[in-house]
């Protein structure tokens, strides 16, 4: 029993050592956790290790002559860490007032009593991410370093600056919807379809994090090296694109449409070289001047009842199978005939029509009556014919322009399938119950150009990498021959007399004043409501010019007018018009001269101001003389017959900068730098600046600047 007892003791008094140093293991948790958690948890810090991304440097996005469409920026976050563990705080209460005062002269989104109170605040709650500024610009965290108290390094002040890049795009809402949006969800445009080529590879590398939540390098090497984005060169011609913007926009205000589109293609290659897109902001009220965006791009995503313009592929279709021929009559009587009891009628039935014409004047003259007969004879007992020759050509396939959110072409593949009827197949020979983007449509029109062969349109030229070609996008061939040589001659024929000066086509008047021959077609197309046609029209023109030599191909689409006027060679005609001449006028190779050199006083070529490591690079590699004696970082040119003189061009760093007589790329630099927000208008070199150069940083947030 003694020995029971004995036992029994010696277990108790076990159990409760163990209760003991549970009751201490408990304790000492607690007391890590609540009294010595930062201390810890900085020892922790030093040991922590993780493979972090690299982010590449994203590749920027340029017109065909060089021109910045798209680019990053760097711009910084300026935080505080009051906890970091080498900050010398005798050292920051002498300069807290200073250096207040620098944050405010430098940021000027606080007063300095406000980012005092937020430093002290911080410090007394021990705050390790106190928010100084989101996004600094490059100059501004250039000044910023030097502050006092910052320029003693992260660790002894516990400012961070993390750097990141933000897209800008120079030339603002020109071509905004094509070059596209770079974010993380919902790309669009050429930044989207060529996200992978411009995003580059994200590297990995080891790192371990270090006091202040930093992370270092474990090493100089990488698990995946980062590699940047190429950069992209579209076809994109900006002088062109601003004509056809601007011209869209004027005809758009004018008559109050909804939205518009212009896209012009070089014939031979299918680049193309603008495209417009255009949108009402709203609805716009009586009296008020409505606003256009590039919001959406119609070009390529809105598929809609091409009307008129389709009754090339109409025509060609019944050539091609024999069931007509341009030569043949066809009887229009007074404009008006009726199938299966709905009317069609031509636009001058109320006059009488046009009687008895051969089939190139009902091109020529757009006659409904005419190309609905035309289709119902050649393939009346055969509809599937006509749907054939149509598949052939291609009209019922998307292009495949390597541009994300094309719309499919809506036309019947089989006889009979979907909302098919009898009045059908003379409903698509006017361009009705087919639908068709505005780029399908000018992708036929262009092949009738180039002599039958149908391309993939094409936004973008080649890739490069710090200026070397990395790969050269060629002309992709989608069809050899949409139709036979002699279908095409008379196609091109029709085409040439809808424009022709001299004829009776629908825009005779349209080109009756162009030095070059116009071929193209005119439509007018009733828009589809939720009630049926409703009074609503869709105007348009494709064509091509010169009519005898074809160097380029365009369409204008014009939905949805408010003034009354819907026609085509009214409403979308005048636009082409605007935009060939321009291209007409301004490409020398239109133009031949035989009376020897342009000028008898030779004149070395003129540059733009700019940088000066920049322009000593491009005047060495042409080998032109030139006259420097400054080291400053940018110049201005003056060049004569002999030799470009460049001289000192002083940029303050607190105030705006004269980016007068530069090149867009060079004024956009150091206005952004400089964190102001610059606006842009036309193109070519900087010639007028909204704030005067000199004037004090952080007073006007913005800038514009007009180039010509």
């Amino acid at each position: 029993m003694k020995n029971s007892g004995v036992t029994t003791t010696r277990g108790w008094i076990t159990f409760a050592a163990f209760v003991m140093l549970g009751c201490s293991v408990f304790g000492r948790i607690l007391w890590i956790q609540s009294a010595e958690h930062d201390q810890w948890k900085a020892v922790g810090e030093r040991f922590e290790s993780s493979v972090r991304s690299i982010e590449p440097s994203r590749g920027q996005i340029y017109a065909s002559n060089g021109s910045v469409l798209a680019t990053s920026v760097p711009v910084y976050e300026v935080r505080w860490d009051s906890q970091s563990e080498a900050i010398q705080w005798d050292q920051f209460d002498r300069d807290l007032d200073r250096l207040c005062e620098g944050l405010s002269r430098i940021l000027g989104n606080k007063s300095p009593r406000e980012f005092r109170e937020s430093l002290r605040n911080g410090r007394n709650l021990r705050r390790r991410d106190v928010l100084i500024a989101r996004r600094a610009s490059y100059l501004q965290q250039k000044e910023l370093a030097q502050l006092p108290f910052i320029r003693l390094g992260r660790f002894k002040s516990g400012f961070t600056f993390t750097r990141s890049e933000v897209r800008r795009k120079p030339f603002g809402d020109l071509a905004g919807r094509t070059i596209g949006i770079d974010r993380e969800e919902n790309r669009v445009g050429i930044e989207a379809s060529w996200n992978s080529t411009l995003a580059g590879v994200t590297g990995k590398q080891l790192q371990r994090r270090i006091a202040g939540g930093a992370w270092m390098p474990v090493s100089d090497d990488y698990i995946v090296e980062p590699k940047s984005g190429l950069d992209i060169i579209s076809s994109i011609d900006m002088h062109l694109q601003d004509v056809a913007s601007r011209a869209l926009e004027r005809q758009l205000v004018e008559h109050n449409a909804a939205w518009g589109t212009v896209i012009l293609m070089e014939v031979a290659t299918s680049k193309i070289r603008a495209m417009a897109n255009l949108t009402r902001d709203g609805h716009g009220r009586d009296g008020e001047t409505p606003q256009y965006f590039e919001s959406y791009n119609h070009a390529i995503g809105t598929a809609v009842e091409p009307g008129s313009t389709f009754k090339l592929a109409s025509l060609m279709a019944a050539m091609e199978s024999g069931g007509a021929h341009p030569d043949d009559e066809v009887d229009t009587g007074n404009g008006r005939v009726s199938f299966y009891g709905k009317q069609m009628s031509d636009s001058n039935a109320d006059q009488g029509g046009n009687g008895t014409i051969t089939l190139e004047e009902v091109f020529e003259l757009s006659s409904n009556v005419g190309t609905a007969l035309t289709i119902k004879k050649a393939f009346g007992e055969n509809p599937q014919a006509f749907l054939n020759e149509l598949a052939r050509m291609g009209v019922n396939r998307p292009t495949g322009i390597r541009l994300l959110g094309e719309a499919e072409p809506q036309v019947y593949e089989e006889e009979g399938e979907g909302l098919w009827s009898g009045l059908s197949l003379t409903q698509m020979a006017i361009g009705y119950e087919v639908t068709q983007t505005p780029l399908q449509t000018l992708a036929l029109y262009n092949a009738v150009a180039n002599g039958g062969k149908l391309n993939r349109p094409q936004l973008v030229e080649r890739t490069e990498h710090n200026g070397q070609v990395i790969e050269v996008v060629e002309t992709e061939v989608i069809s050899n021959r949409i139709c036979s040589q002699a279908t095409l001659a008379a196609c091109q024929r029709m085409m040439e007399r809808v424009a022709d000066p001299d004829g009776k086509g629908t825009a005779q008047y349209v080109f009756a004043k162009s030095p070059y021959r116009v071929a193209g077609k005119t439509g007018t197309c009733r828009i589809a409501g939720p009630n049926g046609y409703d009074g609503r029209y869709r105007a348009s023109f494709t064509g091509y010019f010169p009519a005898d030599n074809p160097r380029y191909s365009c369409i204008v689409v014009i939905a949805d007018t408010r003034s009354g006027v819907y026609y085509g060679s009214s409403i979308a005609g005048p636009v082409f018009r605007d935009l060939a001449n321009k291209v007409y006028a301004t490409d020398p190779t239109f133009h031949t001269t035989t009376s020897g050199p342009l000028a008898e006083n030779p004149h070395l070529p003129g540059s733009k101001d700019g940088a000066h490591p920049d322009l000593i690079r491009l005047y060495d590699v042409l080998g032109m003389p030139y006259a420097t004696d400054n080291q400053s970082d940018w110049v201005t040119v003056q060049t004569s017959s002999h030799e470009a003189q460049l001289t000192e061009r002083t940029i303050a760093s607190d105030r705006v900068p004269d980016v007068r007589g530069m090149g867009l790329r060079d004024a956009l630099y150091l206005l952004e730098n400089a964190g102001l927000n610059v606006e842009t208008k036309g193109i070519g070199t900087v010639r007028r600046q909204s704030l005067l150069p000199g004037t004090a940083l952080g007073i006007y947030p913005s800038i514009l600047i007009e180039l010509s």
